[in-house]
């Protein structure tokens, strides 16, 4: 049976967070033990390692709010924090046998599955990346090579809430917003709306260290070192630039979930576009060529299909062939 330490650092401030996992992934040598890192944090944004701040998310929101926004060393795209989430971190030293992203989700999955169960979810794994709940994602990961350990962070999204998160995303209108906000209410789920109560933290925690042991891990429940605290304190995290010349993840758009994503195109003379994909079909489509209300008309139909092309026409006329392009120029499918 494999070892891991088990660290709760408590509820840590944004920057604390990030600076913990990324500290103690630079601080393990090749014979440490992994790690099962869980703590809050504060409500905050925490942008992909590639991620332009200034392309995914509206400044002015942001400071309105007072959402701080920071850089996380993890893939991935816009990750919402707050008190809501007990955060998970595995750190894994590489002579662990641990090298890949996709092979420490498979190795973790058991354990996040028994936690949920352990409450009364019945969770799934998708993507190699995510976990979804009764049709609705109810979390997801990102990992990275840090020092010399690799690491992979989540959440267990207990009771967490999206509208800040909406309100700072970058938008090219109100519609889009509104819509993003829409998306999110429905595909995205906390333990709350499942359950009808709230669990706190302290009863997850509480449940963790014989869940590991159930999924194969000989835990030893610590403390981080002297000098785990030392490389915590002094980890040091990428500036955030609003001002950084970088695209934006999904072209036009947001990803809201595995397969799903929200885009928007403006052109001359006020005309737009905005369209929702999903599961690879036209989720929702709106555009300025038709009448608001007729945003269902292309509903579940597939890019390139002749039952697109009579949809555009009844929409369109003469213009079907222009705003198909539109069309295909601003849906996005994959990441």
């Amino acid at each position: 049976m494999a070892s891991i330490r088990l660290l709760h650092l408590g509820k840590l401030g944004p920057e604390a967070l990030h600076r913990a996992y990324a500290g103690l992934a630079e601080a393990q040598k090749g014979q440490d033990a992994p790690i099962l890192l869980l703590a809050q944090s504060d409500a905050h944004l925490s942008l992909g390692a590639a991620q332009g701040p200034g392309a995914e998310l509206d400044r002015l929101a942001c400071e309105r709010l007072d959402i701080p926004v920071l850089r996380r060393p993890l893939g991935g795209g816009v990750v919402w924090v707050d008190p809501g989430q007990l955060n998970y971190f595995f750190i894994f030293p590489m002579v662990a046998g641990m090298r890949r992203a996709p092979e420490l989700f498979d190795r973790i999955v058991p354990w996040v599955l028994a936690v949920h169960a352990h409450f009364g979810l019945e969770v799934e794994a998708r993507g190699g990346q995510d976990f979804w709940c009764r049709g609705r994602k109810i979390g997801g990961t990102g990992a990275a090579s840090i020092g010399h350990s690799l690491v992979l962070g989540g959440s267990f999204i207990l009771d967490a809430r999206w509208t800040s998160f909406a309100d700072c995303v970058a938008a090219p209108s109100a519609g889009f917003r509104t819509w993003l906000k829409e998306a999110l209410e429905e595909g995205l789920c906390s333990w709350s709306r499942f359950l009808d109560r709230v669990v706190g933290p302290e009863a997850v925690l509480e449940a963790c260290p014989a869940l590991l042991r159930a999924a194969g891990w000989d835990v030893v429940v610590a403390r981080p070192t002297e000098a785990e605290r030392g490389a915590m304190t002094h980890a040091e995290l990428e500036d955030v630039d609003w001002e950084q010349a970088v695209r934006r993840r999904v072209r036009a758009g947001i990803k809201l979930k595995t397969g799903a994503f929200l885009t928007e195109q403006h052109w001359p003379e006020g005309e737009w576009l905005r369209v929702w994909t999903e599961n690879g079909v036209f989720r929702r489509v709106a555009g300025s060529a038709w009448r608001v209300g007729q945003e269902s008309m292309l509903a579940g139909l597939q890019p390139g299909s002749a039952r697109l092309d009579e949809g555009l026409w009844k929409l369109v006329g003469n213009g079907a062939a222009l705003w198909g392009k539109r069309l295909s120029e601003t849906a996005v499918w994959t990441d």
